[in-house]
């Protein structure tokens, strides 16, 4: 087959994040099964406007503002290039409306929905326009199918609108550890939260909870490290100073693979605070090096952590901070527990396969096109 796959960003890009992984994850391995891959982007300074990118010929035009524009005028000069089989539009951010430039069978991948969490993250004015986009997806989508990461997004889609019949469900796939990966013989005195730096991922959150538990237990030793790049980590050396924390947290910026796993491995527990998620791709990592999570119970989350097995879920609101807190206390004071959580974290993260997610795409592509 010939597919065309649209996303905002390829996984070279500075701003990409887990939807780009699983993106290229997922595409590679389709490209190693002799087929054709073309992924429309934005572009970024720097990048050429054709490059293959893991065996995925990427093909670079514009900007995030006006991609949806982009997608407009390109996608039948695509079209008349390549003759795609089959469009799979990645939906992570605004509606692209590939299917109405390239009449071709239409497969949308959604990693979650903003819906009410998109204020959380921007301006009234630029969050209503993002929310409107979301309330419209069944009626500009009625005859593309739908592909979601996790039975939350699938149950957002239904509540959307969106005929369940026509919404599959694909498991993000976990990396697995290199041959010479060796747990570590005992965990180190820190928290850590790993994710794009953004509003939405609660970073304030994790600070103000880190800062009642310190509070409360400063013969722990514990330090908070800030593992990810993202708009807000400029501005987090001024509110650590001003929270009283300066030496206790620290900012890692963004990380290579193996240092993110080195960092994993090591926690004494994983700090998962989003408002959103549409899985939780992080909570399968640190399962895969051996370490529990405390998650917000969102969407996305509460299928990747199995509250009070491989986790702990806490409420993000009304109270989140303080809710944080007391499951990072309860994780601090009952080593045993910790320890049986991380030990199922470990058996739930080796039931997902990159390899397995890649096979079901596939076979869903396929079976689109033949519909």
């Amino acid at each position: 087959m010939k597919i065309l796959v649209i996303n905002y960003r390829d996984r070279l890009h500075p701003a990409a994040g887990g939807a780009e992984k699983h993106l290229h994850q997922i595409f590679s391995r389709i490209v190693q099964q002799g087929h054709e891959v073309v992924l429309l982007a934005t572009s970024f300074l720097g990048a050429p406007a054709r490059e293959v990118v893991d065996g995925i010929q990427v093909i670079r035009l514009g900007g995030d503002l006006f991609f949806q524009l982009t997608v407009a005028r390109n996608l039948k000069k695509l079209q008349a290039e390549y003759n795609f089989d089959v469009v799979y539009e990645d939906l992570n951010k605004l509606p692209l409306f590939s299917h109405f430039w390239i009449r071709k069978p239409h497969l949308v991948q959604i990693h979650h929905l903003w819906r009410g969490s998109i204020f959380k993250e921007t301006s009234f004015i630029t969050a209503f326009g993002v929310w409107l986009f979301e309330t419209v997806i069944p009626l500009f989508y009625r005859k593309s199918f739908f592909v979601a990461v996790s039975p939350s997004t699938i149950n957002e889609l239904i509540k959307l609108g969106i005929d369940p019949k026509k919404i599959s469900l694909v498991y993000n796939g976990a990396d697995g550890l290199p041959p010479d990966f060796k747990f570590p013989e005992e965990k180190e005195n820190y928290f850590l939260w790993l994710s794009r730096v953004h509003r939405y991922k609660g970073i304030f959150i994790a600070l103000d909870a880190f800062k009642i538990f310190l509070e409360k237990y400063p013969e722990s030793g514990m330090k908070l490290r800030v593992a990810g790049d993202g708009p807000l980590l400029p501005v987090l050396p001024r509110l650590i100073e001003k929270k009283g924390l300066v030496g206790d947290v620290v900012l890692e910026g963004r990380v290579s693979s193996d240092y993110k796993r080195s960092l994993l491995a090591k926690a004494f527990c994983l700090l998962q605070t989003s408002y959103k998620e549409g899985w939780g791709l992080t909570v399968i990592e640190a399962g895969e090096c051996g370490t529990t999570t405390i998650a917000s119970d969102v969407a996305g989350l509460r299928d990747s952590v199995i509250d009070g097995k491989t986790g702990i879920l806490f409420p993000i609101e009304p109270h989140g901070s303080e809710a944080c807190a007391l499951a990072m206390e309860k994780m601090y004071l009952n080593p045993e527990m910790r320890r049986n959580l991380e030990m199922e974290a470990i058996k739930n993260a080796a039931k997902f396969s990159w390899n397995r997610a890649a096979e079901e795409t596939l076979a869903l592509l396929q079976k689109v096109v033949n519909v």
